[in-house]
């Protein structure tokens, strides 16, 4: 949308000395965004103008002549015209080598029929200064040889072209007037006298004839006001309705057309005339099943029964709110009009528009939603534009006004303290009062800190509609920069910690940073086949009613089967393999009898696991490694752990003998183990896999950490390596250790050893005892005399040899 600043002024007194870009910010902080400030004159660039010194025929051409134009230089420019009306002596606009046209057309020196053409004579359509193309646009005598041509013209305006998106939310601002009314408020300037006799025009007295119109479908035309003007006479429009044409970006054709596109440039309200000779009757209905209909540009339409035309008793005259059509057109033969000033369904004219391809100034407009009150402003205002150039042009008929709207105002109720609130300062009753009433408002005091606001009727149709809008007035007017950025003050407190989560996440960083290990993750499902080659049942597995493939059939109800396939896809590439993973594993659950006696569905049972997995091509190395693993894991979180061979009858996934429950104090965890070879497997693969939400609940028992001041009295170490059973437990022979004496501070196992220069079936086991007291230092001879009663018990006990 383009904005003519001279015509802003009409309405509105722009403060002295605010240039056209300061306005522009302005426009853009408060209400729609600026994308391009051009001065008029700039249109015009490198066009001049000419006097034609002399025409010949163009030897190679028949309807091409040579010229030589006089354009203020030392040298006439030689340039190839066609027009038929080009003579000797005319003044002439000039288009320079190098000059772009407001169409986009770019001058350029070339050859023409092999002449040399340095430039354009234009026509008045190539400037965009009207309609015509017959021939060249002859200026008038007052024109100055080499004078720049947007001078001759006296183009002294700015342009501002706006963003049409900004606007999309705000049907008053289609016009000159709504948006001079609009800044009027943030510039705190004052409407004129021109915006109050505009807005408050009132429609002229009516004829005794009476015009044939009727709306068949009033829900897709609002309002319909018509009049016939008869003694109306086609010509120019007046130079100053032409420049105002221009600067918003339309052609002038003709003193008619002219003047319903400037009152739809200047009211926002689209108007449409018929030549009254060709328009018996006027009916607004929807389109006929298959009927056509030629456009204004030239264009067959075919219609859709959806679509709402202006049509007479045979045949469409119009598309309602896009564009008319070629039968009823204004011509130089017409002597009188028919003016309609409707209001048309925005949707209906939005789905009409897309479905032909055809947008139009109007139809932009009315799918905006625009005021139903404004019809009767534009039509009294068409009249008076057309009496400068018609004089001797009069009503002929009675205005024909019918109504299909309700015309009741909005009224939102405002409390003060809830919009400081949430505006973040207080701008007080009676600057809001002042801003408000200043955009058209109605403000009613409603108490000390409360307004009924009563939104104007240009406002109502689709912008204002609940009171967090008149906030948003409020705000943007006030100045979004004007509010002061300051946080909230509020209580602030950290959410309630997620314990189970925390835990979790610190049990990986243990793992991964303090045991090399690498975090995989994999689905939760498996199937029949992978389970077999396991040697394990899906017994009590849950199968999925709808597999997302036949590799995903049954929820796993331990991990590691699963992670095996990680050492499969892996192991050609890495000498060992460290890993573990933490997730979710189903059992089937057993439905309850509620207290009516019935079976109730159960949901599965789901507990979190965690599972180690070391592969290499030792399996001792592997069993010792994923232990060592746990074994880190719960001394780092401060829970004690012992393993214990398993008596009973081992799974068959697991290689014999090497199965192991672990136990923290009485609480099984899990287990233990090395896989069967084979299945792929070209490593030796340890298995170690515990229940995580059991060892998260012996951990939320645990008391808090808290500081204990260090012993002031030196430790005694001694080292202790024993010769034992191979199937005896080190956990067994650390608690015994630890139990013996109280001042046994203590026990650490820091060797073990399997081999030659022991018998078959013996290992060795090595212990760090550190012996400390709390209230004195400890003698040589009494941790001596302690070290050797323990000896002794231990060889009592575990038939243990002391190397």
């Amino acid at each position: 949308m383009y904005l003519s600043l001279n015509w802003l002024k009409d309405f509105l007194a722009v403060p002295k000395g605010m240039r056209a870009e300061e306005l522009a910010v302005k426009l853009t902080m408060h209400t729609v965004e600026v994308e391009k400030i051009e001065k008029q004159s700039e249109r015009f660039n490198n066009v001049v103008v000419g006097k034609v010194l002399s025409v010949a025929k163009h030897p190679n051409a028949d309807r091409l002549n040579l010229t030589k134009v006089d354009v203020g230089e030392k040298e006439p420019l030689a340039i190839v015209c066609g027009a038929p009306n080009v003579t000797a002596d005319q003044l002439v606009a000039v288009a320079l080598v190098g000059c772009e046209l407001p169409g986009g057309m770019k001058i350029e020196e070339r050859e023409v029929r092999g002449e040399k053409s340095c430039g354009m004579i234009c026509a008045a359509d190539e400037l965009g200064i009207g309609e015509d193309h017959a021939g060249i646009l002859v200026l008038e005598n007052r024109a100055k040889i080499g004078q720049p041509f947007a001078e001759y013209l006296g183009l002294e305006d700015v342009v501002f072209e706006v963003d049409n998106k900004s606007l999309t939310n705000r049907p008053d601002l289609w016009g000159h007037l709504g948006m001079a009314r609009e800044m009027a408020v943030f510039l705190d300037a004052k409407t004129t006298k021109e915006f109050k006799r505009v807005w408050e025009n009132r429609l002229p007295e009516g004829q005794d004839e009476k015009l044939d119109v009727k709306v068949e479908d009033e829900k897709l035309c609002q309002r319909y006001m018509a009049v016939k003007i008869s003694g109306v006479s086609i010509k120019d429009s007046p130079k100053e309705i032409k420049e105002r044409l221009v600067a918003a970006g339309m052609r002038p054709i003709n003193n008619i057309v002219d003047a319903t596109n400037y009152v739809m440039l200047e009211l926002g309200q689209p108007l449409h005339a018929f030549d009254a000779d060709q328009v018996k009757k006027i009916i607004v209905r929807r389109a006929k099943s298959g009927e056509a209909i030629k456009t204004l540009d030239g264009q067959d339409r075919q219609l859709e029964d959806s679509m709402l035309v202006i049509a007479d008793k045979e045949k469409a005259l119009a598309i309602a709110g896009v564009m008319g059509g070629e039968n009823s057109e204004i011509s130089h033969e017409t002597t009188s009009i028919i003016l309609e000033a409707a209001n048309f369904d925005a949707s209906s004219v939005r789905k009409t528009s897309t479905k032909l391809t055809l947008r139009s100034e109007s139809s932009v407009r009315f799918e905006k939603a625009l005021d139903p009150n404004l019809p009767e402003v534009a039509l009294p205002r068409f009249l008076e534009i057309l009496q400068q150039t018609c004089p001797e042009a009069v009503v002929a008929s009675s205005i024909t006004d019918i109504k299909n709207f309700s015309d009741k105002n909005i009224v939102l109720d405002i409390d003060l303290d809830w919009l400081a609130k949430r505006v973040g300062i207080d701008l007080g009753k009676k600057q809001i009062s002042k801003i408000l009433e200043a955009l058209g408002f109605g403000v009613e005091s409603a108490g000390a800190r409360a307004f009924k606001i009563s939104v104007p009727s240009f406002r109502a149709t689709k912008d204002i509609k609940i009171k967090e809008d008149v906030l948003e007035e409020i705000t943007r007017i006030y100045g979004y920069d004007n509010i002061r950025f300051e946080a909230p003050l509020i209580p602030m407190s950290a959410p309630l910690a997620n314990k189970e989560r925390l835990f979790e996440r610190r049990v990986k960083n243990l793992l991964a940073f303090g045991c090399a290990l690498t975090e995989v993750q994999n689905y939760s499902f498996l199937n029949e086949d992978k389970m077999s080659k396991l040697k394990m049942t899906t017994n009590g597995l849950i199968k999925l009613a709808n597999p997302i493939s036949t590799l995903h059939t049954h929820l796993r109800a331990d991990m590691f089967p699963n992670m095996l396939d990680n050492v499969r896809t892996n192991q050609a590439k890495y000498e060992a393999i460290s890993i573990f993973e933490i997730g979710s594993v189903f059992s089937d659950s057993v439905g309850e009898i509620n207290k009516n006696g019935q079976n109730e569905e159960r949901l599965p049972h789901q507990e979190k696991h965690l599972c180690f997995l070391e592969a290499t091509t030792n399996g001792r190395v592997a069993m010792d490694k994923v232990k060592g693993s746990l074994e880190y894991l719960m001394d780092s979180i401060g829970l004690s752990l012992r393993f214990e061979q398993f008596e009973g009858q081992a799974p068959e996934w697991v290689r014999k003998g090497t199965y192991v429950q672990i136990f923290s104090g009485t609480r099984i965890l899990g287990y233990s183990g090395l896989v069967i070879p084979g299945n792929g497997l070209k490593k030796e693969v340890a298995i170690l896999e515990i229940n995580l939400d059991a060892l998260f609940a012996l951990f939320s028992i645990l008391p808090e950490k808290s500081y204990v001041k260090p012993n002031k009295y030196p430790s005694l170490v001694r080292d202790l390596a024993f010769v034992v059973d191979a199937n005896i437990l080190y956990n067994h022979i650390k608690d015994e250790i630890s139990a013996f004496d109280p001042l046994i501070a203590r026990v650490a196992l820091f060797d073990v050893y399997e081999g030659s220069n022991l018998p078959k079936g013996m290992k060795s086991l090595a212990f760090r005892v550190d012996y400390e007291s709390a209230d004195r230092t400890l003698e040589a001879a009494e941790v001596e005399a302690i070290q050797q009663k323990l000896v002794s018990h231990l060889e009592s006990k575990f038939e243990a040899k002391i190397r």
